[in-house]
């Protein structure tokens, strides 16, 4: 039983920290000052790590206890878990995702160098986000606390945190867009057609 409470806290702390480095993220991308820019990229990266390890060891406790019947198969073979086929699947799917993104982030110093790399970045980065969002649908279907309390707040308070920071990153890129530099740079990309 103890593999058990391990892996419900190692999932909750991870599904916790991803929101925070989901935000973090969302506010630097927004931001025009670099010093804080800064901070935000590193705490986000911080609390990406921390939540990926935090992930494995639920990963691991879920599949080492017996509580439920889940085995290792789960990773590649979708639905052959007996505890949850459906819930299990959405959080495989949204382990894939956050990882994608993580291996692909750590390598992006080396990758830099590559234009086509740099263009794509963004695009493959949306992973993350994806897996985010697939980890709140696992929390809300898979979990064993999923209907107490306490569970529903730090689930709706992951996503109203997120949805703040994603309103705050699409009010600043509207303030940015309306300056008078930003009108005026447009203005000369229109006449240069």
């Amino acid at each position: 039983m103890t593999l058990w409470y391990l892996a419900r806290a190692a999932g909750v702390m991870s599904l916790v920290l991803f929101t925070v480095a989901a935000s973090l993220g969302l506010l630097a991308a927004g931001g025009r000052q670099p010093g804080r820019r800064f901070w935000f990229q590193y705490v986000h990266r911080s609390a990406s790590a921390t939540g990926l390890a935090l992930l494995a060891a639920h990963v691991i406790a879920v599949i080492a206890d017996s509580y439920v019947a889940i085995n290792a198969s789960v990773l590649i073979l979708p639905f052959t878990s007996g505890y949850r086929p459906f819930a299990m699947v959405v959080g495989v799917l949204a382990l894939y995702g956050l990882v994608l993104a993580a291996v692909v982030g750590a390598a992006r110093g080396r990758l830099a160098k590559s234009e086509r790399f740099t263009k794509s970045w963004r695009s493959i980065h949306i992973a993350a986000s994806v897996g985010w969002l697939l980890s709140i649908g696992h929390a809300l279907l898979a979990g064993t606390d999923r209907g107490t309390p306490w569970m529903l707040a730090i689930t709706i308070s992951c996503l109203a945190a997120v949805g703040a920071a994603a309103a705050v990153r699409i009010k600043s890129r509207t303030v940015r867009t309306g300056t008078q530099l930003n009108l005026a740079r447009a203005a000369g990309a229109g006449r240069t057609r």
